[in-house]
């Protein structure tokens, strides 16, 4: 995910200023021979960057991030003791980078992740469709709905542990959703196809001329364009959208929209199976053992409870290159100026937030239009609120969309079960 929006969990500009119990960092980068990089952030972006850093350079790396502890060893708790995490992250079958990082830190994924699950589509009138997880469809599921009018002999043929068969994508998927949708007509749904042909002449095609055009018009305009059903837009594509682009379709580039289909939906029958983090926090389950991993074993400097003021550049054989940095960190609750001179690069993994405050003390920086531009970015404004019962709440699946409910004005929701 990831994420191409602003992570507020790991940027250096997202959180508040922290007091750290460090002592003073050192004013200089290591004096040898090796180059030193810092990497500004502490999010998945920054932790990727670091692990590549690390095992692919002989080089000295030192990430910065404003939380006291990014490493994920020291629990980021609420007022009341309970541990926070900004959002709630989905594992995807088609994330094989994150499987890859549980393997090579010999983690159990069964012990990491929950069991794939089911997701709920639900409006005012109630439930509109169950996701299912495609991988662990049975075939006799697919059937209930024809029992009726199907011959005895296919119901005996049919075992009730036997799965429905991988087949080419879209058409698993189509088939697999089939029994799913509680209300939307069949009529509805296979409107559908309009978008599977709008998305192969899109991502099946290299013409930058054809993607640029589509990249200019709407995903709404898109929609009328292939002749959705303006029913399967408004109670199932328009809510998938607001909780996975949190925008409107009005509001999207048709192109982004089928990217986003694509990967989440099409690549693969069961690309939307998803999981989620079975104990804890992201933080705790993923983070701190990479953490762990890669200050003990490669020597990863990790300053947290710093927030980057100023990155410096200098010239050097007609190239211009990051040079200082000079950020601020607390120490007995007293701000303190540190700066890493002879930085050899820089990697800014910063959410749009962190990079605008960056680039803005920056005026260096700020010069260049790629990291002007990266400033002119916004992100979008996502609430995460966490609830606390006194007893177990049954739900029917751990994720459940929300969609056309007055309440939310416009936006999209989701109801997570995480127990």
């Amino acid at each position: 995910e990831n994420n191409s929006s602003s992570d507020k969990s790991g940027s250096s500009d997202d959180n508040g200023p922290s007091d750290s119990s460090e002592s003073p960092q050192s004013d200089e980068a290591t004096t040898t021979s090796k180059k030193t990089y810092v990497i500004v952030g502490g999010g998945w972006g920054g932790w990727g960057a670091a692990k590549a850093l690390c095992q692919q350079s002989d080089s000295n790396v030192i990430l910065l991030d404003a939380l006291p502890d990014p490493t994920g060893a020291t629990p980021y708790l609420s007022s009341t003791g309970k541990p926070v995490e900004a959002g709630t992250r989905g594992f995807w079958k088609d994330y094989p980078n994150i499987y890859a990082l549980c393997d090579e830190l010999e983690l159990d994924q069964n012990e990491v992740f929950s069991p794939y699950t089911n997701s709920s589509f639900y409006s005012p009138d109630g439930l509109e469709a169950t996701a299912p997880v495609f991988a662990e469809t049975k075939v006799k599921d697919l059937l209930k709905p024809f029992q009726s009018f199907l011959p005895d002999i296919v119901n005996d043929f049919v075992k009730d542990d036997d799965l429905f068969p991988q087949l080419p994508s879209p058409f698993g998927q189509i088939l697999a959703t089939f029994p799913l949708f509680e209300r939307i007509p069949l009529p509805d749904r296979a409107s559908m196809i309009g978008l599977l042909i709008a998305t192969i002449d899109a991502l099946g095609s290299d013409d930058e001329d054809v993607r640029a055009a589509y990249d200019r018009m709407t995903a709404h305009e898109l929609f009328l364009r292939f002749n959705l059903s303006a029913r399967m837009v408004r109670d199932f594509i328009r809510p998938t959208l607001l909780v996975g682009l949190f925008k409107p379709p009005e509001e999207l580039s048709a192109f982004v929209v089928m990217e986003l289909l694509y990967y989440y939906a099409l690549a693969h029958q069961d690309s939307f199976d998803v999981r989620w983090i079975k104990n804890g926090t992201v933080s705790d389950s993923l983070v701190a053992p990479l953490a762990e991993k890669l200050v003990t074993e490669e020597g990863l400097d990790v300053r947290g409870g710093c927030r980057v003021q100023e990155i410096s550049l200098e010239a050097s054989n007609n190239k211009l290159g990051a040079s200082k940095i000079s950020y601020t960190t607390y120490v007995n609750g007293q701000e303190q100026k540190c700066e890493i001179n002879d930085v050899d690069g820089v990697v800014l993994a910063l959410g749009c937030k962190g990079m605008k405050s960056v680039i803005n003390t920056s005026p260096q920086l700020a010069k260049l239009p790629e990291f002007s531009k990266a400033a002119s970015l916004n992100g979008i404004d996502v609430i995460s609120i966490r609830l606390w019962f006194d007893k177990t709440i049954t739900t029917r699946t751990p994720a459940n969309v929300f969609s056309r409910f007055e309440e939310l004005r416009g936006a999209g929701g989701t109801f997570f079960m995480l127990d």
